[in-house]
């Protein structure tokens, strides 16, 4: 009687403090010339009581977060809307946001922002490999710079003066290619090769690529 109860009350705590989500996971595909995106989480009051939104956080600084209000009578919707702003950040990007609501401060809500940002660069392969003994014939890295994209090669180069690198552009400013060549494949080494963009003008991205010598 005693367990049937507690698990009573438990049930009660919970629905009572907690708000009614529309729609607490979304997903967005986007191009890195967007540069950011919102999000507007829609909620409301289905309990007998007002209930106030205590805290709002984020997992991470590039996420930040508007409420026009904390207390929301019964019956009274809102919204929580949350912006994430890209800062050179590419692919599958996983943000939360927590709200913490009274009387149910234990019980936060978690609301998801999932980004797909499309890769405006593509870097194939991105490894090349050698064993040592083998002949260090040179190998090719392609890079193809998405049609929509304003990014362009500015070079590429190599961390290690023992790996030598030939840029090539085959397209003007959408394809190249990069030959990659050992000066020696007598023991193990690595190289990591910078490729340098243009983009954005006031903060150029580089990315990478990886030459590894194995046994």
């Amino acid at each position: 009687m005693r367990t049937l109860l507690f698990l009573l009350c438990a049930f009660t705590s919970s629905a009572f403090g907690q708000l009614a989500w529309d729609n607490p996971e979304q997903t967005f595909n986007s191009k890195p010339q967007d540069e950011s995106v919102v999000a507007k989480y829609r909620f409301t009051n289905k309990g007998n009581e007002t209930i106030k939104i205590e805290n709002v956080a984020t997992s991470c600084g590039c996420t930040t977060t508007a409420l026009a209000k904390k207390e929301y009578a019964p019956g009274e919707s809102g919204e929580i809307e949350a912006k994430f702003t890209f800062a050179g950040r590419t692919g599958r990007q996983e943000k939360a946001i927590t709200v913490t609501t009274s009387p149910a401060s234990q019980q936060p809500t978690v609301l998801r922002l999932n980004v797909n940002i499309e890769e405006p660069i593509k870097i194939q392969p991105q490894f090349v490999f050698w064993r040592v003994g083998e002949q260090p014939d040179p190998k090719t890295i392609h890079i193809a710079v998405a049609d929509d994209s304003p990014a362009k090669i500015a070079s590429v180069e190599s961390d290690n003066p023992g790996v030598k690198v030939q840029l090539t552009e085959l397209k003007p400013g959408k394809e190249y290619e990069v030959q990659v060549t050992p000066a020696s494949v007598s023991q193990p080494g690595a190289a990591t090769l910078l490729i340098r963009t243009d983009y954005p003008h006031d903060n150029p991205q580089t990315k990478y690529a990886y030459v590894r010598i194995n046994k």
